[in-house]
């Protein structure tokens, strides 16, 4: 899916957005990378707030991202995320670049490395000459629901309802890829309303 409409977020990211995008592409040369979290659902719409920007690629492009920025990254697992993790400024914007992650919920865990469909639909977004690719809003509610993060898969759902735009062949594949439990995909289905 393409985006040409002009996205919304707070000035400060606005701004850093496209040069850090440029930079990741370069650093991920052929490796998977999306903007993925509060500021792709915000790109694509969703009324979140997104207080950082955060980004998941592949070992090989961290590595290459930590030398052209002469920060190191540090293996780091969390009630919610486990990744090789680059983390810095620019600007007043946190950014966070996670390699490789896993996401923890309190019954199913999502590796997105390791869902084919997720890659495919990521959303092209123009931004001040760049290209953002974000995680598709099927991912983010999929993720939400698995985080239990009731705000953002509840802002999600009113999204997908007012715009009409939901792929359910998607939200189907990337449950069944993601290995998710019945009660989880339950919980998605009960969500939107099918």
């Amino acid at each position: 899916m393409t985006i040409e409409e002009r996205p919304r977020l707070d000035a400060e990211q606005d701004a850093v957005l496209g040069p850090l995008v440029r930079i990741i592409e370069e650093a991920a040369d052929s490796q998977l990378w999306a903007l993925v979290g509060a500021a792709a659902a915000q790109l694509q719409g969703v009324a979140v707030s997104a207080a950082n920007i955060e980004f998941i690629t592949s070992d090989p492009a961290i590595r290459t991202l930590a030398g052209m920025l002469g920060v190191d990254a540090t293996w780091e697992r969390g009630a919610y995320l486990a990744a090789s993790r680059l983390q810095f400024q620019r600007g007043q914007v946190p950014v966070f670049v996670h390699a490789n992650p896993t996401f923890h919920g309190a019954y199913d865990t999502l590796t997105p490395l390791e869902i084919p469909s997720l890659w495919d639909a990521r959303a092209q977004i123009s931004l001040e000459g760049a290209t953002v690719l974000a995680t598709p809003l099927e991912w983010e509610l999929l993720l939400a629901v698995v985080l239990g993060n009731t705000g953002r898969s509840e802002s999600i759902r009113d999204h997908i309802e007012a715009s009409g735009e939901c792929d359910s062949r998607l939200l189907t594949r990337l449950m069944r890829e993601g290995h998710v439990e019945h009660e989880t995909e339950e919980a998605v289905w009960a969500l939107i309303g099918r």
